[in-house]
């Protein structure tokens, strides 16, 4: 008798099918024909378990796979299947149990239901054709650019063309003025350039300078001014309020420190940099790490390099001024 197909199968594509079966008993081959005469996966699966008097149940049973997926698969109703692994291998199990092709039932059940993650593949033999009115629209937008751009040098070559601007006669004799009357301009003789104020004063090592009987003047007694440099930071107290400064040579560490050790300020100075002491703190002490990276300024005169990491500043005696040198 000839296989109902469903609603989709002609009369021919079921003659096909029962043909094929009664040749070749539902066989590997038998899939194939009924494939050929136009029924999906689903339809052809089914007239196999048919022609061999099984029930979806029976099925069910062989490959413990839920008889609601077999049925569904059967009427190709793929949103009832689980994952598209999971569907895959029900195929494979339904085509073993009629005794057909697994590998063919798969490959048509993938070219019956394709997977929507999967791009479609451009047909072979085919190709890709631009419109022409595309191509168009691009060279009429390059010759309208083109135009443009020559009539921009063109409009700016005319306005150009012609005779020069004649040149601004300029004289050197100045106008009427509160100076007196016109004439030429007398010019001063060149003068040396100003002194630059960041040359800092040269260093003399205390002990080291001599006076006019040969003997060393005492540190107490450097009376040579030094002048701060107006470009770097100076901390602290303001230049009337301050007992002393002291000054970085190079780059390093101060801390200034309280009469019970608390600190008072603390920086990291750059070269130039100073700070200056507030004369109203009593018992404020000079802790740095380095003595020799900065200098003491009192009352305007240089007393020299620090000696000590820390040091007092009470025990730091404010210079002889110059006239007391004897």
């Amino acid at each position: 008798m000839p296989l109902d197909f469903g609603a989709g199968a002609d009369s021919n594509m079921v003659a096909k099918g029962s043909d094929a079966l009664g040749a070749h008993d539902g066989g590997g081959q038998g899939l194939e024909s009924l494939l050929r005469a136009g029924a999906n996966i689903g339809q052809a699966l089914r007239a196999l378990r048919e022609a061999k008097g099984l029930s979806l149940q029976n099925i069910a049973d062989t490959t413990c796979i839920r008889r609601a997926y077999l049925q569904a698969l059967e009427e190709m109703q793929i949103d009832q299947l689980p994952s598209r692994p999971f569907a895959i291998g029900y195929v494979r199990a339904f085509a073993q149990a009629v005794g057909a092709n697994a590998n063919v039932a798969v490959a048509q059940f993938k070219q019956d239901s394709p997977s929507p993650d999967e791009a479609l593949k451009a047909p072979l033999g085919m190709r890709k054709e631009r419109d022409p009115r595309l191509s168009w629209l691009a060279g009429a937008g390059v010759v309208l650019v083109t135009a443009v751009v020559i009539w921009n040098v063109a409009q700016h070559a005319v306005a150009h063309d012609g005779e020069p601007t004649p040149p601004v006669p300029v004289t050197n004799a100045p106008g009427p003025g509160p100076l007196g009357a016109k004439g030429p301009v007398a010019l001063g003789a060149a003068q040396p350039a100003p002194a630059d104020s960041d040359v800092p004063t040269p260093y003399v090592t205390p002990g080291m300078m001599k006076g006019a009987d040969g003997k060393s003047i005492p540190l107490t007694a450097v009376t040579k001014a030094v002048a701060l440099n107006p470009r770097a930071a100076i901390y602290g107290a303001a230049a009337d309020q301050a007992v002393l400064t002291v000054q970085a040579i190079r780059a390093a560490s101060l801390v200034i420190r309280g009469a019970d050790g608390s600190i008072y300020f603390a920086r990291q100075l750059a070269a130039g940099e100073s700070y200056r002491a507030p004369a109203g703190v009593q018992g404020l002490t000079i802790d740095v790490a380095v003595p020799d990276a900065f200098k003491v300024i009192m009352n305007g005169q240089a007393m020299g390099p620090l000696l000590a990491p820390q040091t007092p500043i009470a025990k730091i005696k404010a210079p002889v001024p110059a006239s007391g040198l004897g």
